[in-house]
């Protein structure tokens, strides 16, 4: 008798991993090793549970589908199928070399379409197959991080337009309808909410504290119990941050604390 195959699924929303949990009950060569309802659970979930086979959502917060690929350590090579309501990301689904890709809504015969497919390659697949396929999914997704999320800010000064990396950006302060952008030589104002400057940075080197403040985490020097739940982050250049109760499990499993 054939081992099951292993498989983890990945999505923020709970009818939706409801809906695949009900389905996988079908395969009975399938054993699903449980479910994550965000990226940052599904990295440390995918290292400490090592499964052969992701139901990855595409769009989650914090860390989306492409994000969580691009943090699987090399040791781990799961096989993924994509699962979005949104069908802009079927190529570059396909391009990262995924197993298929389920836009919701899916029927019966289409989930098994794509089980079947990854069944398949799962069994058939040789040393050098498993071995290449992850590093070369990581390959591209490296590429294609410069193209998804911003790498600089334009602002103007003297009537100069200049540019800050976003490698320099100790942390982003909303102010009204505007953003505060803090580094260690400018801190220009720019006309934009907080909300869509963070739809752009990489949730890998951003993290949301609060309603009012973005922090790069690598600026982040310590973190401290404040009052209620809430913490205070100092940063290195010895500013403090507010980090919301709300907020503090995200962080915690994106800094691994």
């Amino acid at each position: 008798m054939e081992n099951k195959i292993s498989a983890l699924i990945i999505d923020d929303e709970e009818h939706a991993r409801t809906n695949l949990r009900m389905l996988l009950a079908n395969y009975p060569n399938i054993q699903l090793l449980g479910e994550c309802p965000d990226g940052i659970a599904a990295i440390q979930t995918i290292k400490s549970t090592q499964p052969q086979l992701i139901f990855l959502d595409i769009q989650m917060p914090e860390l989306d589908g492409f994000a969580v690929l691009r943090r699987i350590p090399e040791n781990v090579q799961p096989y993924v199928i994509f699962t979005t309501a949104f069908n802009e990301y079927a190529i570059r689904a396909f391009e990262v070399n995924a197993v298929d890709y389920l836009l919701k809504p899916f029927d019966d015969q289409r989930f098994g379409q794509a089980v079947q497919r990854a069944v398949t390659r799962i069994r058939q697949a040789d040393d050098w197959e498993m071995k290449t396929r992850l590093a070369q999914l990581q390959q591209f997704l490296e590429g294609e991080k410069t193209e998804c999320f911003l790498q600089k800010l334009a602002f103007r000064a003297n009537n100069k337009i200049r540019f800050i990396s976003v490698t320099d950006i100790h942390w982003i302060e909303a102010d009204n309808q505007y953003v505060k952008i803090h580094t260690s030589q400018h801190t220009p104002i720019l006309r934009q909410s907080l909300t869509a400057l963070d739809k752009q940075l990489d949730p890998a080197g951003f993290y949301r504290t609060h309603r009012s403040a973005i922090v790069n985490i690598e600026a982040i020097r310590e973190i401290e119990p404040y009052f209620k739940g809430d913490y205070v982050i100092t940063l290195h250049s010895g500013v403090k941050v507010k980090l919301s109760r709300s907020r503090v499990e995200g962080l915690r499993r994106l800094l691994n604390w």
